[in-house]
């Protein structure tokens, strides 16, 4: 009823949401009419239809505007030079908006309320001329969003923002003022909502899945995510393992070199974690690869807790199907966590906190040897968080993360045995935060955020420095090492910190003639450091030889393929300093109701010093950000998207790229040929091998006789700060991406997902040595070639081409998901080591060209990090009984194998006269001391073999039962690879030797061709010339020597090398184990 008017309402389409209307029918007239009319002549003036309504909203829009038009460009124009001033600023919350409608045409002018247990108080927004709104900086959660306007019904529509995703909420209303409730379509999932390419999972979801709750096994679950970096290190849409950012809270938690995510959460405390994987707006900067956004809980008006006691053994763990496996140690870890959330001050002040205390332990075992022992840590975890409203709309969020963290017995992959073991080592590790968010007009929202992070390696590598204890063997086949841990213990801490501020704005604008716009802009900067004595080893001496396994025990084998390196530190590290300040504008331009654009911007800034304080780069890049979502039917169930963006990494830290041409902390590298005594040579009987400490007297007692360090008969030398230069400021890799996708909502409960993606890297890391008369001549007065870092864009490749399945149906009690990633990742670039970090690329064209540019050093092929199919499809049931809650759960985990090739060493420089081939190239007049005598051939095409494919079925049951007031006993239970399907899991455990002349001992034939000395039976040729001449596998010297073979894959290739290549340290990769934990939550 209106103005004693009955008014029939058509053409309106069927909705799922609720409608709540209601108020006074004289209150439309008291508000859009002169106060002298009374409400009959206004309504006889101003005949209250749907059309004089909209009229009559705009005009009170506008009205109320625009005094804030002037004061919003302003404080745009101030934030905008304030944040020239200043990492991530997004990460923590979620945008809201929608268009509001009557009768297809857009409603300005109506008031939008939102409501949340995760807001303090409300938000208050209001349509503008085209009929949007938008919400900027909400805390993710569930959202009640009211839409009122009066002489129209009031409209509350239910909302669920998901962490670092766009959402919408679009309502059609109309003119009545009556109360009733109609049943509308329902709204698309978040992932359907938005150009990104992403995946996110609230912690109640982890909670129920056989899966850890960390980070890690989190992201796993996403489309796009492998484990298939160096040292099983997350790779992200084909990017380096070291190329993508994780945050907590907002903060950057990278680890400063790897790139993994620091251990700064408490599993229990977290809430969310979002995955963003392609079209990532252009907040987001200094990565190639993805960005990984996990948020903990805040607390809130209502009191809730928990305290959880988690159990698992590494004795629970099926033996691994490999010769000499035992048992797991029988040793029960538990992992207490407990959290404690509520309020201060209703709706204006709550807190949270956390901790967790981990005493745990997994079995390792040593590569080839197999000797057993127990990697463990004694862990503690504290966390604290406040929230709160400084007014309503003003808001500060601080929180606080210590991590006090002893390992003991860690090892550098790959050992022989527990010498090499360090006994203790700590890791402590702190991060703090603040963020503030202010709502400074009705458009135009504020935000600035500061955090530091401090992480440090204490005790951390040998514990002598003696030249016998403290010196490592590394093995030239296998490169495992022996004797020695890898690093000084005893030495100076490691640190490496990091830091960052950064503010935003957001300002919303809403036009009939171009739709409605939400604008983010800002700035943020980056800063990191690391302090590091880069000591090799303990003795600063490490020592390339073959080494002899017999059972358990590894014997070095010093001959004429040995070689000693003395890596000594001239110059004490101050520290690196890496600024990379960024600036970003970014617009989500819905120019109607179907059709929405995404159109970004990002400028990132390189400040790049090293050690030594020579700035490395001063580069900067632009990063455009552009994607379009169209939906086909205006029904919101169907839409395409398509993207194109380019993402620029960050200068990355560590001595093989940013430290290269520094004499501070880094070590020289100065190479001896080892011409001594024979050790161990072959065809020595096992019970006459002689072991590491007296092979060692024997090496030392011949290296001081040819004058120790003094000598300077190098086969290379690299002097710090005098291998290399940078020519001109070093350049950021990048990638270009383009994307596709579908979206389609199923029915009220389901969703299905398709993007396709192609990406291309540039600026790739590079070394350069190709100017022979280019000479850096260091303190000892003993020249070498001119090195340059660079950038190369011509000779190195890396590509990925992927299809990403997702999809979830959610009916009831039953939730059933799942992805499948298809991809394939091609070129020669090789970014990084598993025990170096970053590293460059030595494209044969540019490094040394005359000796190491054949065909066969570095091919095209499938990378490493190349896994063609990946799916993990996951389901759940409930069950309500009178005895307590039951979950079950089961997840279905598919791999395809790794990729690997047969890459074998030999010298093609042809310095080494023991393996010196026929047809050297001249030398045009290198030093050749940064060349070695050591360099990759591969026998095979690049990624040529795959390891067996994994299928497993991992199951998970929860039982909840209620207490007393709200209070639940929990328990949860899981049994992983629960058909025990045991493959190899780590790669870096895989048998891939290749025996040469080089590393095998040169055979030597007589005049008449006869054999004089056998050694391997293998012969050197010449790279650029020769097809290598291949010995069956196990086959003896004597047929290789008839055959005048070059190479010979070890009987074993292809196979694991050890039992570690069955399981990786957290279990989540495994043979049949299971695990379970208990507690009570409010």
């Amino acid at each position: 009823m209106l103005f004693g008017h009955t008014i029939q309402l058509s053409g309106f389409a069927k909705q799922t949401f609720e409608f709540v209307t209601g108020g006074r029918a004289d209150s439309i007239g008291e508000s859009l009419c002169p106060a002298s009319l009374c409400a009959v002549r206004c309504a006889r003036l101003l005949p209250c239809t749907e059309q004089s309504l909209w009229v009559t909203a705009n005009n009170i829009y506008r009205r109320r505007n625009m005094r804030f038009s002037r004061v919003a460009v302003l404080l745009m124009i101030g934030l905008a030079l304030a944040v020239c001033a200043f990492a991530q600023t997004a990460g923590t919350t979620s945008p809201l908006s929608g268009i509001v409608t009557t009768d297809g045409k857009p409603l300005p002018g109506v008031t939008v309320t939102v409501t949340s247990p995760s807001l303090q108080g409300t938000r208050t927004a209001m349509t503008g001329e085209g009929g949007g709104y938008t919400f900027s900086a909400l805390p993710p959660g569930n959202y009640s969003v009211q839409f009122s306007l009066e002489g129209m019904q009031t409209v509350t529509k239910k909302v669920t923002l998901a962490l670092a995703t766009p959402a919408r909420a679009d309502v059609a209303m109309r003119v009545g003022g009556v109360t009733e409730s109609i049943t509308v379509t329902a709204s698309a999932p978040a992932v359907l909502e938005t150009t990104q390419v992403g995946t996110n999972f609230k912690a109640d979801m982890i909670a129920k899945l056989p899966v850890a709750r960390d980070i890690r096994q989190t992201v796993l679950l996403a489309p796009g995510v492998s484990p298939n970096g160096v040292n099983r290190q997350i790779t992200i849409n084909g990017g380096p393992s070291y190329d993508n950012v994780f945050l907590v809270n907002g903060v950057v938690v990278n680890e400063n070199l790897r790139g993994q995510p620091h251990g700064l959460f408490i599993e229990d405390a977290i809430q969310e974690t979002a995955v963003m994987t392609a079209g990532i707006s252009a907040e987001y900067g200094r990565f190639t690869g993805g960005v990984v956004s996990t948020l903990t809980k805040s607390g809130g008006n209502n009191f809730s807790g928990s305290f959880r006691d988690s159990f698992s053994n590494p004795s629970w763990t099926t033996t691994a199907d490999y010769p000499g496996a035992t048992k797991g140690v029988d040793k029960t870890n538990q992992v207490y966590e407990a959290t404690l959330g509520g309020r201060v001050i209703k709706d204006r002040l709550w807190f949270f906190g956390a901790g967790r205390k981990a005493k745990t332990a997994v079995s390792a075992s040593t590569v080839f040897t197999n000797i057993p022992f127990v990697n463990a840590f004694d862990e503690k975890r504290y966390e604290g968080k406040l929230t709160g409203s400084i007014t309503p709309k003003h808001n500060l969020v601080a929180s606080y993360l210590d991590v006090k963290n002893t390992e003991i017995n860690n090892f550098f992959p790959d050992i022989y045995d527990v010498a090499s073991i360090v006994p203790s080592r700590q890791l402590p590790n702190k991060l703090k935060t603040v963020n503030y968010n202010g709502v400074l007009t009705n458009n135009l929202l504020a935000e600035v955020s500061w955090s530091s992070k401090d992480f440090a390696f204490i005790n951390s590598g040998g514990r002598y420095t003696d030249r016998i204890r403290g010196t490592w063997i590394g093995d030239t086949v296998t490169g495992a090492r022996m004797n020695a841990p890898v690093f000084c213990g005893v030495c100076t801490p490691e640190e490496r910190n990091s830091g960052s501020i950064g503010a935003k704005g957001s300002y919303f604008l809403s036009t009939r003639a171009v739709g409605n716009h939400t604008i983010v802009f800002g700035g943020d900067r980056f800063k990191e450091t690391r302090i590091a004595n880069n000591h090799q080893s303990g003795s600063d001496y490490n020592i390339s030889a073959r080494v002899v396994v017999v059972g358990n025990q590894a014997f070095p084998r010093f001959d004429d393929t040995t070689s000693l390196a003395w890596q000594p530190i001239l110059v004490n590290s101050p520290g690196t300093d890496l600024k990379s300040p960024g600036f970003y504008m970014n617009d989500r331009w819905d120019l109607t109701s179907r059709l929405n654009f995404n159109v970004g911007i990002r400028y990132d800034k390189n400040k790049a010093k090293d050690a030594d304080g020579h700035l490395v780069s001063d580069d900067s890049n632009w990063s455009p950000r552009l994607g379009f979502m169209y939906d086909l039917k205006g029904d919101g169930r169907h839409k395409i998207t398509a993207t194109f963006a380019r993402y620029v990494a960050k200068i990355t830290d560590g001595s093989n790229v940013l430290s290269t041409a520094q004499a501070a902390g880094n070590p020289g590298n100065f190479v001896y040929a080892y011409t001594g005594p024979v050790v161990n040579p072959v065809g020595t009987p096992n019970s006459q091998l002689i072991p590491a400490d007296q092979a060692l007297k024997i090496l030392f007692d011949w290296f001081d006789s040819i004058g120790g360090t003094s000598n300077t008969n190098w086969v290379s030398t690299t002097y710090p700060g005098y291998g290399s230069r940078f020519n001109g400021s070093l350049k950021s890799p990048a990638a270009d991406e383009y994307s596709a996708g579908y979206g389609v909502q199923l029915g009220r409960n389901a969703f299905l997902r398709v993007d396709g993606i192609h990406r291309a890297w540039h600026n790739f890391y590079a070394r350069e040595v190709d100017t022979p008369a280019l000479r850096l001549t260091p303190p000892n007065n003993i020249p070498g070639d001119m090195s340059f870092t660079v950038n190369d864009d011509q000779f190195t490749k890396r590509t990925y081409k992927a299809a990403e399945m997702q999809g979830e149906w959610r009916p009831s009690r039953l939730n059933v998901g799942g992805n499948y990633t298809w991809s394939k990742l091609w070129g020669n670039d090789i970014p990084e080591g598993g025990g170096t970090a970053t590293i460059r690329n030595t494209p044969g064209q540019l490094f040394y060209p005359e000796f190491l540019n054949y065909a066969n050093r570095r091919p095209m092929g499938y990378l490493g990090q190349d896994r063609r199919h990946r799916a993990k499809v996951w389901a759940g049931y409930e069950f309500n009984t009178p005895a307590g809650n039951i979950n079950l759960s089961a997840l279905e985990s598919y791999d395809s194998g790794f990729a690997y090739s047969a890459i074998g060493s030999i010298d093609a420089t042809g310095r080494n006269a023991n393996f010196k081939y026929s047809g050297v190239p001249a030398n045009p007049g290198y030093v050749l001391n940064a060349a070695t005598t050591a360099h990759d051939y591969y026998f095979s095409s690049r990624g040529q073999f795959r390891t067996a494919s994994r299928l497993a079925t991992d199951l998970a049951l929860n039982y909840s039962l209620p207490l007393y007031r709200g209070i639940q006993f929990f328990l949860r239970g899981d049994l992983l690879n629960a058909f025990n399907k045991q493959t190899i899991v780590d790669p870096s455990q895989l048998n891939t030797n290749v025996v040469t002349s080089r590393t095998g001992g040169v055979v030597v034939y007589n005049a008449d061709g006869s054999v004089k000395t056998l050694r391997s039976g293998l012969s050197p040729f010449n790279p650029f010339t020769d097809k290598p001449v291949e010995c069956p596998r196990g086959a003896p010297a004597t047929q290789c020597a008839s055959m005048h073979a070059n190479y010979q894959l070890d009987p074993a290739f292809g196979t694991a090398a050890s039992v570690s290549a069955f399981q990786i340290a957290d279990r989540s990769l495994a043979p049949r184990t299971y695990r379970f934990s208990l507690g009570v939550r409010f």
